[in-house]
């Protein structure tokens, strides 16, 4: 069975529990297109369970101002739209499912098709982020795309099992990617988006600094300073104490 045949089944379960739900929700809708993923079984199976996790989460611990669409299959993306849909084309889990293979990530110790499923995790997070952040104006200090990134990790890390190794999968994504640009342009400099090493080191020092002892190894691996190994610590800290507060209004008391 096709992975679009499948979600289908699952959004149409999906549907009937959030018919009978009065208050804004996030949805799933399957767009009408004949360019589902040729992926794997396995990361199709993991990208539904992706998938319906983020929504079940986001209804479950959030009062939303407004519903919000997951439309899956849509032509771009992965984006937030700016009225209310987050858009995820099959094209972008095919193409993290080809990096992960061609990096042979399962000698990491971790599945490719799970990989995949971890770095959909921390996507969606990021456009939910975009959305919420709009939705109910939250304020926004800097680029707007680095706090999507620092709310997924943190998201992740404090709600999830396992969040941590999520957030890593994610963090080895944008290395990944990082790799397809031998020289930086002034382009990739006032671009919207941090560049790609950049957003793999911040996570990174995002999950040491959400449990130092845990992952003791990172700063000698990522050859982190003594002085930027204490303040991932700080940092990571400071984003969970500010996101908890802006989040405040919306965060359901679970």
């Amino acid at each position: 069975m096709s992975i679009k045949k499948i979600l289908t089944a699952i959004i149409c379960n999906l549907s009937l529990v959030v018919a009978v739900q009065a208050e804004p929700t996030m949805t799933v809708s399957i767009a009408k297109t004949d360019s589902a993923a040729a992926v794997s079984d396995e990361t199709k199976a993991n990208t539904i369970e992706a998938i319906n996790t983020v929504v079940d989460f986001f209804n479950e611990y959030f009062y939303l101002e407004e519903s919000i669409e997951l439309l899956v299959g849509a032509e771009d993306g992965p984006l937030y739209n700016g009225d209310g849909q987050i858009q995820l084309p099959y094209s972008f889990v095919e193409e993290i499912e080809q990096r992960f293979t061609q990096a042979e990530y399962q000698k990491t110790g971790v599945s490719v098709a799970q990989a995949v499923a971890d770095s959909l995790k921390h996507t969606l997070i990021h456009e939910f982020a975009h959305a919420v952040i709009h939705s109910a104006n939250i304020p926004v200090l800097g680029r707007e795309e680095d706090a999507a990134d620092s709310l997924a990790s943190v998201l992740l890390i404090e709600y999830f099992e396992d969040g941590s190794e999520i957030v890593i999968s994610a963090a080895d994504l944008f290395e990944l990617e990082g790799e397809d640009s031998d020289v930086v342009t002034a382009e990739d400099f006032w671009g919207e988006h941090s560049l790609n090493p950049q957003r793999y080191y911040a996570a990174m020092c995002h999950v040491y600094g959400s449990d130092p002892q845990e992952y003791a190894d990172i700063p000698k691996r990522l050859e982190f300073s003594e002085d930027r190994a204490e303040l991932c610590i700080q940092e990571y800290e400071d984003l969970s104490y500010s996101w908890q507060k802006l989040l405040q209004p919306i965060l359901k008391a679970q």
